[in-house]
């Protein structure tokens, strides 16, 4: 099966200001004529069943494609393509190449004499022009270094990423997977592997009887425009070839027209089939690992535009309704995985300084997303209080979706969804929150675990990784029964091989012994380091290990930016410099460490500036940060602890609401003391 691909010009690319105004033109013009559908005019404000209402609302979402379609087409002015770009080519060759051409082309009306003047004219440009080409090509490196350059200069900074980002290597398309050749079977064999069956079965998706009473949800212009404009550009589109540049140039028709279609949506519980079509593109995991292998790609799904920027309004919708518990960190605005660490380490410390150990149960569901029942997640909507119409459309959009794997331009046979929230779109992280909410609130409700000023910490998430806390085995072991029961009537499968127990303890005092602790009657294995959320825990809550492992990225990063942009020039090195090499992941976490690792880390973040600029060793780090207006590594971490303590400080979490007002939380008092230059190492 072909992929029905759109004629280039309907993409956006790269597109000038004057292509801009002619597409905001011809949308204007067409866009303005569309009004309300006079044949549901009595179905406005009421939940609708009428089944013939269904191919009115598809001519009226293909009107409004059709309509951003024939716009981009007509204002698009594209290069004759096909050939390969050399970098350069404009500046130093265009004009060698024309005059080549216009001296070839009059020695070949002279008759293609082999001497004189003009014989003489013709072979000096295209002298000319062959070495100039050869110059170029020579010289492609530095050529797309001075480009970045200019980009920077004219402080065009989305010209600048986007260029960065094409000099990044990209893994090549392999010749077989798993021993298949063909397109159309690899497509077909990575549908199989995407699928994913729920141990429950399948579920159901009928509707709610609910036609004929008044719609609870009402969609406004405003909203659906806001929602448009912050949306992110750059991302790819989907079949149909259009991407939020194009909703967000189309002028201020659009956002009414859209409002009418969603309000239709949302009426008749029904959305076109186009509009929830999605191509499903395989993307290789591990670029070190075997591309042949397809155990070795994730799926990664692309939707039409228009369904993003639905989906983007039912979410909002969905956290209007929808109380979430505090102990959940995932997918939360002023939330983060630094601060579900935070939680972890503040509770262990807790415990630790009052002279008793804490046992730490890490959980791993193995494809959490991917298993999710829809049975019990509309059981769940419902008890939720969420109105009908939002439960109904999301029914029949998870009801009715149809997925393409594409595989080198071939499509493979479409598939719906049995279990699991959608990928890549804003619901599924809320809709998951919801279906987990109540093994949180179950854990927090049975006063097992720790607690610290009456407030539960014996369970922290962040989306699917979830940690148990509690000071003995026997708490744990009636967490875990509790998990367990809940994973098992919810259709979701924990990873024992993953799963992993960690004791926090004394210091002085090792607990040698551990009674077994059974995950689906299997022990599991008992470390003394652990990764969680990117950091890295150790039993005795020291950070060396983690520092050294920012350490090392740093090192990776650093490297990679002196061997790939040795030629850039100073501006451009600087800037890649503060977006690759100053992230310093929790550094605002690090309480317990020693000078060596400490020092070792500032060391290396100084000679990594040094070595990107071709500065001596032997410079002042402080003269030379200074000189480049770039944070010291001081003046970062101060940074860095500063942030921490606003977010924590002036978040509604009552979990981090009880860490700010602890006097003797260290993380606090080490990131205020570091905020305000009182410690410097």
């Amino acid at each position: 099966m072909q992929s029905n691909i759109k004629c280039s010009k309907v993409v956006w690319g790269d597109r000038d200001p004057q292509q801009s105004e002619t597409y905001l033109k011809e949308c204007n013009e067409k866009l303005s004529i569309i009004d309300f559908l006079h044949e549901l005019r009595k179905c406005g404000d009421i939940i609708c069943g009428d089944p013939s209402h269904r191919s009115i609302i598809n001519n009226f979402y293909e009107n409004i494609v059709a309509v951003l379609s024939e716009s981009a087409i007509i204002s698009c002015v594209r290069r004759r393509g096909g050939k390969r770009v050399i970098p350069g080519w404009n500046k130093h060759v265009a004009a060698a190449r024309a005059d080549a051409r216009l001296k070839f082309e009059l020695w070949v009306l002279q008759g293609r004499p082999t001497n004189g003047s003009c014989y003489q004219s013709m072979c000096e440009a295209k002298r000319k022009f062959k070495s100039r080409l050869k110059w170029c090509q020579d010289h492609a490196e530095q050529i797309k270094m001075d480009i970045l350059a200019s980009h920077h200069t004219k402080k065009d900074f989305r010209s600048f990423w986007k260029q960065t980002n094409r000099l990044q290597p990209k893994p090549g398309v392999p010749v077989s997977i798993s021993g298949l050749t063909d397109p159309e079977q690899i497509a077909n064999l990575f549908m199989d592997h995407f699928s994913v069956k729920s141990p429950l079965g399948r579920s159901g998706h009928v509707q709610d009887a609910g036609t004929g009473v008044n719609r609870l949800t009402k969609l406004t212009t405003k909203s659906i425009a806001e929602t448009i404009m912050s949306m992110t550009r750059g991302k790819s589109p989907g079949h149909d070839g259009l991407s939020i540049e194009h909703l967000q140039s189309a002028g201020p028709h659009l956002p009414r027209v859209l409002c009418m279609l969603f309000n239709l949506c949302l009426n008749h519980s029904y959305m076109p089939n186009d509009m929830m079509r999605t191509v499903v593109i395989p993307i290789v995991k591990n670029k070190t690992g075997d591309n042949a292998d397809k155990n070795n790609y994730r799926p990664i799904s692309l939707a039409t535009v228009i369904s993003k920027v639905f989906d983007s309004i039912l979410n909002t919708q969905l956290n209007m309704y929808v109380q979430q518990h505090d102990n959940q960190f995932g997918f939360k605005p002023g939330l983060s995985t630094e601060t579900a660490v935070l939680c972890l380490k503040s509770a262990v410390t807790y415990y630790v300084k009052r002279e008793t150990p804490v046992v730490a149960c890490f959980l791993d569901l193995s494809k959490a997303f991917d298993l999710v029942s829809y049975s019990i997640l509309w059981k769940k909507l419902q008890k939720s209080g969420l109105p009908i119409d939002l439960i109904n459309i999301l029914k029949y959009w998870y009801g009715n979706q149809v997925n393409n794997v594409r595989w080198e331009g071939t499509l493979s046979r479409p598939y719906g969804l049995e279990c699991g929230v959608r990928q890549g779109v804003l619901t599924s992280p809320t809709l998951f929150n919801i279906y987990m909410n109540g093994l949180i609130a179950e854990l927090s409700s049975t006063r097992v675990g720790c607690y610290i000023d009456g407030v539960c910490m014996n369970n922290i998430s962040y989306a699917d990784d979830m940690v148990l806390l509690s000071a003995s085995i026997c708490g744990i072991r009636k967490l875990l029964s509790i998990c367990e029961s809940y994973a098992k009537s919810h259709g979701l499968i924990y990873n024992v091989k993953k799963s992993q127990i960690m004791v926090f303890n004394v210091r002085g005092k090792c607990t040698k012994e551990l009674p077994p602790v059974l995950l689906n009657n299997c022990i599991l294995d008992r470390v003394d380091n652990v990764k969680y959320l990117g950091h890295c825990l150790t039993s005795d809550l020291r950070d060396d290990t983690d520092i050294e492992r920012e350490r090392r990225a740093l090192s990776v990063r650093a490297n990679m930016l002196a061997r790939r942009f040795a030629r850039s020039s100073p501006d451009v090195k600087i800037t890649l410099f503060r977006a690759y090499c100053t992230s310093f992941y929790t550094c605002s976490l690090w309480a317990g460490y020693t000078k060596k690792s400490y020092s070792a880390l500032r060391v290396q973040y100084n000679n990594a500036f040094r070595v990107l600029l071709g500065l001596p060793r032997c410079c002042s780090a402080s003269g030379m940060f200074a000189e480049a207006r770039v944070d010291c590594f001081y003046a970062l971490m101060r940074k860095r602890c500063g942030s921490l303590v606003r977010r924590v400080r002036g978040s509604a979490n009552r979990i981090l609401g009880m860490i700010s007002n602890r006097l003797d939380c260290i993380y606090m008092n080490r990131c205020c003391a570091v905020a305000n230059g009182m410690v410097q190492r």
